[in-house]
């Protein structure tokens, strides 16, 4: 799933083919006997302040 967005990824400039190939065969390693994976999901809000409130 990952894998099947690499050139869109590149496209939009979100990294480069030699990040993105690099990453992915870091990911593949985690299936490996000696490999492991750690996920952690942070959840932000953003506040896009009006002229006159960043202003003051």
């Amino acid at each position: 799933m990952i894998e099947s967005v690499r050139e869109d990824a590149v496209a939009a400039g979100l990294t480069t083919p030699s990040d993105w190939d690099r990453g992915v065969a870091d990911l593949r390693r985690t299936a490996t006997d000696d490999g492991t994976f750690h996920y952690t999901f942070f959840k932000a809000v953003a506040v896009n302040a009006s002229p006159e409130r960043s202003a003051a």
